[in-house]
């Protein structure tokens, strides 16, 4: 669970930084500077570690459809952001980790106990309401708009890459199986970065790419929090308590922003504190 909630901290740091990086030279240059630069560090430890790629050989397949799912991830949910409100979106994304727990119970046996999946539910429930303004989501459910079918994927995309993750750091260890994972999402990219060679004079915006940067080391962070944690112990702890991530880009909101909290999200704190409480007992 230690793991998941770093993991939650360099996502949140990420998703609040890539999202200053996106308004500036926007969202596919700033994933894709993220994900590179992700991919070189995750290189880097790789080499120092030592550790043999032999591991990866009988699932290459998976390491494919892993770097697919998570590039059609980031894809997608900035599509959602861009499409939908949100306080919309942002719980709809937020239930990735209930695809990734499932598929961790279901394809690899995990049996985290009741209460630990009692915890599951409870704390993805509380970021749900953490992440969003009842009040504007009624208004944003009566303009749905293209935004939620979006976001729907993205949350499923994510929970699978999740999962994906977490299996290949159990088989190859953490090093080999993050290092799989970000240089086939990089390779995803490379067409993506191809079509829109055209935009990357946006790169010349110094401040925003050193903000892209700041997220990619963030995102490093986050990746590296969720890898140890299903390697050393079990995927589906890991991605729900990783799922508190919102709570991240709110404190920021609080802080940087001087927002203020609405009574659902104080319910929503609330049952995040109950959830990760669960889970640590479970």
């Amino acid at each position: 669970m230690i793991y998941g909630l770093i993991a939650a901290l360099g996502f949140g740091l990420a998703d609040f930084e890539g999202a200053l990086a996106g308004r500036r030279i926007g969202s596919l240059w700033a994933v894709i500077v993220g994900q590179a630069v992700s991919a070189v560090v995750i290189t880097g430890i790789l080499l120092w570690s030592g550790d043999p790629l032999a591991p990866l050989g009988p699932v290459a397949g998976l390491v494919a459809l892993n770097g697919l799912c998570a590039a059609a991830a980031y894809q997608t949910h900035y599509r959602a952001l861009q499409l939908g409100p949100v306080a919309v979106v942002s719980p709809i994304g937020a239930a990735y980790a209930v695809v990734g727990v499932l598929l961790a119970v279901v394809f690899l046996d995990e049996r985290p106990g009741t209460v630990a999946l009692l915890g599951s539910l409870v704390t993805v429930g509380g970021v749900m309401l953490v992440s969003t303004d009842l009040r504007e989501f009624r208004t944003g459910v009566r303009r749905v708009g293209a935004g939620v079918p979006w976001a729907i994927v993205s949350a499923v995309a994510f929970g699978v890459a999740g999962f994906l993750l977490g299996y290949l750091s159990q088989r190859a260890g953490w090093v080999v199986g993050l290092w799989s994972s970000r240089v086939a999402q990089v390779a995803c990219y490379v067409p993506l970065a191809i079509v829109a060679r055209s935009q990357a004079s946006r790169l010349r915006d110094r401040r925003g790419l050193a903000i892209a940067l700041v997220a990619a080391v963030a995102d490093i962070v986050g990746v590296i929090g969720l890898s140890v944690g299903a390697d050393r112990g079990f995927v589906s702890i890991t991605l729900a308590a990783s799922a508190v991530f919102p709570l991240v880009a709110v404190g920021l909101s609080l802080a940087i922003l001087h927002e203020r909290l609405v009574p659902n999200q104080l319910v929503g704190i609330g049952l995040v504190v109950s959830g990760l409480l669960m889970l640590g007992v479970g």
